[in-house]
């Protein structure tokens, strides 16, 4: 049984490598710490000690846990722990010994049923919890002693159950709505010591109030809402989704990678040919036209990926209802696995474009969504042995590992990335994006008989006209 295990993390640089050296490896197929941007050297530490670290800078516990969920590597089983150590990770074997004898579905560890050391939890964490427990059992008919954070889930109930909520609730929602449709809940003892530094929730009074209103609430919220699911089979795995991105409505969610345009850090390989002003001119065109080709789709989120430094240039540039996100990290590679790690959480489905092919056909990229009902990754594939498109329903930090991209060997490096992972992988129609004279020599050659394919990169390239000062016959287009 592959078992990934996810620790949502906010400064805990004090307890986190105890955690993590106390995890029975034995047991474990993979460890990842989601942290919501700690500042004290969490992350640092937790990578040192062998744990796949993913950057979730969006606050909320539930948002945290199924970015872990979405990160991880194809598990058969998830454990949820905190990073504080007041949970002990080598009990983690009580949790996941019921499914893997195939007598539970969920397993929650109950610190009110086990060892709880004196002053490990407050009055009212502890009132909190039996009046939580109680409303449960009058309203689900399940009984339960305690809602702790250590608990282990099967995968596939993860996703079957339709987990929508982002904070304080997710935790009770995962066991309501587990609940509701027929899966086995179950409670084994679990030690309980006081943290390492101060709660979050139940250290402040106001995070005490909010996580009693979200749980309580969310009791009561989940038992009116229908029992929907996405279809099990007979074997109790689920049959692949048709259009779920967690948001009603919503089939996925579109993410330009872009630059903001500036002198040498734009169409670099256009700079030796053309004025290096003319090169952000039409840097900047061509990145207002894919953003209004990519407003055509219907019913998708719109996003924009950049550099960190660049979210206020780009954030100037933005039509309404287009939100720009700064990357973790800097390169390609680390956009892309920023606009993933963001997006799939709650979208599902997520397309990520480059700004270098603004005549892009609409088709092609209402084609790609359509290729995620049924594939695990889409691709499209360039001329020139790279691709102008990437897609993916989950996260996969690993499929852009050692992928050169910006070459003729990038899509090659992705497709053997995705073996290894083990992903199905569709391709939408060839391609060209603009990174050479030639290729913009080929685009105004096209916009020429089309120019509303991108009228604003049409209108500057029309301006280059063959002998001016600024375009000679061998650079214009």
């Amino acid at each position: 049984m592959r078992v990934s295990v996810v620790i949502p993390t906010y400064d805990e640089a004090s307890s986190i490598a105890r955690v993590l050296d106390e995890i029975p490896a034995p047991l474990i197929t993979e460890v990842l710490v989601v942290d919501a941007g700690s500042t004290d050297g969490t992350r640092e530490i937790a990578a040192a000690h062998g744990a796949r670290v993913i950057l979730e800078p969006r606050r909320g516990y539930g948002r945290a846990c199924l970015s872990g969920l979405a990160a991880a590597n194809d598990p058969d089983t998830v454990v949820f722990l905190d990073g504080d150590y007041s949970d002990r990770p080598r009990e983690l074997g009580r949790l996941i010994d019921p499914i893997r004898e195939g007598r539970a579905d969920i397993v929650l560890g109950s610190r009110l049923a086990g060892g709880l050391v004196s002053g490990a939890m407050p009055w009212h964490a502890v009132f909190g919890n039996r009046l939580a427990v109680t409303l449960i059992r009058w309203l689900y008919g399940i009984s339960l002693t305690d809602l702790g954070p250590f608990r282990a889930v099967r995968c596939d109930v993860l996703r079957a159950v339709d987990l929508r909520e982002m904070t304080y609730g997710w935790a009770v929602e995962l066991v309501t709505r587990g609940a509701m449709h027929g899966y086995r809940v179950m409670e084994v003892p679990v030690s309980y010591h006081p943290r390492i530094g101060v709660s979050k929730i139940s250290g402040t009074l106001r995070g005490s109030i909010g996580a009693a209103w979200c749980i309580l609430a969310g009791i009561v919220k989940n038992r009116l809402r229908p029992a929907t699911s996405r279809s099990r089979t007979g074997t109790g795995r689920m049959s692949r989704p048709a259009i779920d991105c967690g948001t009603e409505g919503i089939r996925g969610a579109i993410v330009v990678m872009a630059k903001a345009p500036r002198e040498g850090f734009v169409k670099t390989r256009l700079t030796g040919a053309y004025p290096p002003r003319d090169v952000v001119q039409l840097s900047d065109c061509m990145l207002r036209d894919t953003l209004a080709l990519v407003q055509e789709l219907s019913r998708v989120h719109i996003a924009v990926m950049c550099p960190s430094e660049d979210v206020p240039d780009i954030e100037a540039r933005l039509p309404a209802g287009v939100h720009v996100i700064g990357q973790c990290g800097n390169g390609l590679a680390a956009a892309l696995v920023s606009a993933f790690e963001h997006f799939v959480p709650d979208f599902r489905r997520v397309v990520a474009v480059d700004s270098d092919s603004p005549h892009l056909p609409l088709a092609i990229l209402q084609s790609a969504f359509e290729l995620l009902e049924t594939n695990e990754v889409v691709v499209g594939p360039t001329e020139d042995g790279g691709y102008y498109l990437v897609g993916a329903s989950a996260m996969h930090p690993r499929l852009f590992d050692s992928a050169p991209l910006g070459t003729g060997n990038a899509r090659d490096a992705l497709l053997v990335n995705a073996r290894a992972l083990g992903l199905s992988v569709a391709f939408t129609e060839p391609w060209y994006d603009v990174d050479v004279p030639a290729d913009l020599r080929r685009l105004a050659a096209e916009l020429r008989t089309e120019p509303a394919r991108a009228p604003r990169t049409a209108a500057l390239l029309a301006s280059w006209r063959p002998g001016s000062d600024a375009h000679d016959d061998d650079r214009a287009g």
